[in-house]
């Protein structure tokens, strides 16, 4: 597999419509040093998706005027690598599977726990950075 540095940025876009919930995950993440973009709305996402390049994107499954899967398969038409985590409210995380056929890498249900999702993209950035440094990177 070949990596290129330029693709991705270190860094996670929050995609959700409920503001209050937005900012507080941004103030948490970005408490624990990382780069972090806000969106409410799909327009916003797909701009700071391709402005921004991150690695991560916690995204809402339900979304004024569109849903968590269709601004997935939108962002993954110019952003293929980058890492999805759906977040969703419904208590029944079952009818979400079909999710993971868009290339999420995790449903996860709120509320949140900060910490899980910290430790998450925390593990998976020094994975890719272990394979870079092995690449020669």
């Amino acid at each position: 597999m070949i990596l290129d540095r330029t693709m991705l940025t270190d860094s996670v876009l929050i995609v959700d419509d409920d503001i209050e919930a937005l900012g507080e995950m941004v103030d948490a993440l970005q408490d624990y040093g990382l780069e972090v973009h806000a969106a409410s709305n799909g327009d916003t996402a797909l701009k700071l998706a391709n402005e921004r390049r991150p690695e991560f994107i916690l995204l809402d499954y339900l979304l004024h005027g569109t849903t968590g899967l269709e601004l997935a398969s939108a962002i993954r038409k110019f952003l293929p690598e980058v890492q999805i985590i759906l977040i969703s409210g419904y208590e029944n995380l079952n009818a979400l599977l079909t999710p993971l056929n868009v290339g999420a890498v995790a449903v996860l249900q709120k509320p949140l726990s900060i910490d899980s999702i910290a430790r998450f993209i925390g593990n998976k950035l020094d994975n890719k950075n272990q394979q870079l440094k092995l690449l020669g990177y």
